[in-house]
């Protein structure tokens, strides 16, 4: 079935090519149809063709580094997709799924290379529109915005800066206020702490690429309770705190109120977090709960039930939140009970750090 080179000509990446171009381009390419939940091609796959959309909505995704599965964006009519694999040489970079039934022109591979080679202003769009496309995938694929909706991702772009730190530079101090939200783009940050009554810092965490920090801050509206130092020459995207609460916040928190937890069967639905430090969570704590404080929750939630509900808590909201926050980000489900403890009315318990260490081990 031949195709139209009026309908070539609605697509932006034809515009500049001649009738004799469009001619040839609309003998060379075929009409695909797909059914809903059809897999195009899988992340990897080796490219064939160049795809257009005529009619549809399809959704691109990547398996991020711990496993995940990264929406990057629908791909609806007028839009293309594949050339990136056509122009390396790689595997497919990501896998695309229609959504709906799809009408798909497509290119085959041998065509497509012929047809770069003729038009210079054809092969100098698809190379940009490459390049704006590898940089919004690796963005998209560390951890903290694997699971952002496209749309809060593009937003995010457009508010995000890059910082460089050189080697023993502070990127944050502790006891300053905290005003941004880092992710590691390239290089290593130190987590240093000085406790009270303590001379010297000492390291808790070394973060990398991919790793998110600054959070906390934000989100309690406390000082910073940590230095983060760059141990080797670092990039980081920085996102200041309005834009954080409006696009992160708001994408990975949510809360529970206790009149909307039955205090009968609520360990049954839920497993209950007390982020709160050990002394607090022995003094009083909802009983069933378990005791993760928030720094060690940073580390042992792989070893959660991601098919289980939870519900995180701490004596107000701020550490509780953090919980949720930090949970969901994840991917689990996590709701913060408002109000934490404070507000709760149903049984509680004292004690309980042999049950808390045994947890600890392997919670949820």
């Amino acid at each position: 079935m031949s195709i139209q080179t009026a309908e070539l000509k609605k697509y932006n990446y034809f515009s500049a090519l001649s009738e004799e171009s469009l001619e040839a381009l609309s003998q060379m390419m075929g009409v695909m149809n797909y059914p809903a939940r059809t897999v195009i091609f899988n992340e990897g796959d080796q490219g064939d063709f160049f795809y257009f959309v005529k009619q549809g909505r399809l959704e691109a995704s990547k398996t991020t580094k711990s496993g995940q599965t990264a929406k990057l964006s629908i791909i609806g009519s007028g839009q293309g997709f594949g050339e990136m694999s056509l122009l390396t040489g790689d595997g497919r970079c990501c896998t695309i799924t229609a959504l709906t039934p799809a009408v798909l022109y497509g290119l085959a591979k041998a065509d497509f290379i012929e047809m770069i080679s003729r038009e210079s202003g054809f092969k100098k769009a698809l190379l940009k529109r490459a390049a704006d496309s590898s940089s919004f995938n690796k963005i998209k694929t560390l951890q903290p915005f694997a699971l952002l909706e496209p749309d809060r991702m593009y937003a995010l772009l457009a508010r995000m800066q890059e910082r460089i730190y050189s080697l023993g530079e502070d990127i944050i101090a502790q006891g300053e206020k905290g005003d941004y939200y880092y992710i590691i783009k390239s290089g290593r940050v130190a987590v240093l702490r000085k406790s009270k009554g303590e001379r010297d810092q000492k390291q808790v965490a070394l973060l990398g690429e991919g790793d998110a920090f600054g959070e906390e801050a934000l989100i309690r509206d406390d000082p910073r309770n940590a230095t983060c130092r760059a141990v080797e020459e670092t990039t980081v995207y920085v996102l200041v705190k309005v834009d954080f609460d409006q696009i992160m916040k708001d994408s990975f928190l949510d809360n529970i109120f206790v009149e909307d937890i039955s205090v009968q069967n609520y360990r049954d639905k839920y497993v209950v977090i007390d982020a709160r430090v050990p002394p607090e969570y022995e003094g009083e704590h909802i009983e069933g709960a378990v005791s993760i404080p928030v720094e060690v929750l940073r580390k042992k939630y792989p070893k959660l039930n991601p098919k289980k509900a939870y519900i995180t808590y701490c004596t107000n909201d701020a550490r509780g939140m953090v919980a949720a926050f930090l949970l969901k980000n994840h991917g689990f489900n996590a709701r913060c009970l408002r109000g934490g403890i404070s507000s709760w009315e149903g049984p509680t318990a004292k004690g309980g750090s042999a049950r808390r260490s045994r947890i600890n081990k392997s919670p949820g």
